[in-house]
């Protein structure tokens, strides 16, 4: 186990949620990078991912059921990768602090 999978979630972690949402794909400080890691850190099965729909026009947010079986689709489109990974983002961090973010 690396130092990376053992961070775990505290309040103080909450002021990376603003700096992803603007800015959800490129280059992160070392602190949101620790976070996202244990975030995106899932078993395979249950993992939140984004699908690409129609490209460059729709992603639909899923959740990976395990090796080999279908995606579980959830009602959630949106009209940009950014979008999506805020999505996924809200869904995990829900998942691991039992906290919704608007």
């Amino acid at each position: 186990m690396t130092n990376m999978t053992r961070h775990q979630i505290s309040k103080s972690d909450r002021k990376w949620i603003e700096v992803f949402k603007k800015k959800p794909i490129g280059i992160h400080p070392p602190e949101l990078m620790r976070l996202l890691n244990r975030l995106r850190g899932e078993a395979i099965e249950g993992k939140f991912v984004l699908v690409i729909d129609r490209p460059y026009e729709e992603w639909v947010v899923a959740e990976l059921q395990g090796r080999g079986k279908p995606l579980k689709y959830h009602n959630i489109r949106v009209s940009s990768r950014e979008e999506g990974e805020w999505e996924i983002f809200k869904l995990r961090w829900h998942r691991h602090t039992g906290e919704v973010l608007e």
